[in-house]
């Protein structure tokens, strides 16, 4: 009864995780849509003669790009950290809250700061297997030569949005033929949302180790 519970309960993180920051998202910029074009709409008929369609979806548009330069300066950032603090000390929705956050933040981060690459490796006993992410590559110097050490980021399902961080060697891990974004909604669903055949490739997807 109590594995029932539990799967129960890790299915119902995974769904929320999913839901819940789309659906407020949906609802807020609805709000903000909803009641723009019914101030502005008005507005803009009487000064130009006539309905000009889209104002509430130009306006929210606009609204958005606009607390994004607020945020991004001294004032507006500590304000922002300030309800990122409130935020995240909610139970519950903090927790899905951060991780929402955490996963936007590698999607839009430059290409550079982004995770490399999807892999599988050996953790954290023999016989056992993890699915983790590169985040970068640096090179052991040892008495007999040298190696390729990965740094791998394993992130914790259903919210990965924290988790162990390991140094393998590069021979030692399996480089899968999945995106980012693809094993991102594989963890958050705790295995649900998976594909039916996994490719291992040969070298990792940018050729690049440096």
């Amino acid at each position: 009864m109590k594995v029932f519970l539990g799967r129960l309960r890790s299915r119902f993180l995974a769904g929320a995780l999913f839901i819940v920051p789309l659906v407020v998202t949906i609802l807020v910029l609805q709000y903000i849509f909803r009641t723009l074009d019914q101030f502005l709409g008005p507005v803009a008929a009487e000064i130009l003669g006539r309905q000009i369609p889209g104002v509430g979806i130009l306006a929210t548009i606009g609204l958005v790009f606009l607390v994004g330069v607020f945020v991004t300066n001294l004032l507006g950032r500590r304000l922002f950290h300030l309800v990122e603090r409130l935020m995240t000390s909610l139970p519950m929705a903090g927790s899905i809250y951060k991780g929402s956050r955490d996963i936007l933040m590698a999607v839009a981060a430059p290409e550079r700061k982004r995770f490399r690459d999807v892999v599988m490796l050996e953790y954290p006993s023999e016989g056992k297997f993890s699915y983790g992410f590169v985040t970068s590559y640096m090179t052991r110097e040892m008495l007999g030569g040298s190696e390729s050490i990965a740094n791998i980021f394993i992130p914790s399902a259903p919210l990965p949005t924290s988790g162990p961080l390991v140094a393998v060697r590069v021979e030692d891990l399996m480089y899968l033929d999945m995106s980012i974004d693809d094993a991102l909604k594989m963890i958050v669903s705790g295995g649900i949302v998976t594909p039916k055949i996994i490719r291992i490739r040969e070298h990792p997807l940018d050729g690049d180790m440096e």
